[in-house]
């Protein structure tokens, strides 16, 4: 009954450290991210609906952004339950428009020449 009011166990750092530490492990997880997280017995559905689990990398040249649309397939096992900021209009209409912008209130700088 806790697990239900509070979440799931959180999920993602083991897969960022994973990522870290095995460049073979990466890779997987950019070609096929539900078979790679199920290499460390993670679900990347929730009990609702069926996830595609997308990984993307961050480069020198890219930064990426994510923008959720708030469907049921959100990765709860793998985030955790999402903060209200992330779900609220305001957020996800301006994230859209100005990334950059919505970036450097998180305290992240993005270099003109970085996509």
């Amino acid at each position: 009954q806790i697990d239900l009011m509070i979440g799931p166990p959180v999920r993602g750092i083991d897969v960022v450290l994973k990522c870290w530490r095995d460049n073979d492990f990466k890779n997987r997880l950019l070609e096929d991210g539900n078979a790679a997280v199920q290499e460390l017995g993670i679900n990347a559905s929730n009990i609702t609906s069926h996830t595609v689990l997308y990984a993307v990398e961050n480069t020198s040249n890219v930064h990426n952004v994510i923008v959720c649309t708030l469907c049921s397939c959100y990765p709860t096992t793998i985030l955790g339950l999402s903060p209200s900021w992330y779900k609220s209009t305001q957020y996800r209409s301006i994230v859209v428009f100005e990334p950059r912008e919505v970036l450097k209130e998180f305290g992240t700088t993005i270099d003109d020449n970085v996509q």
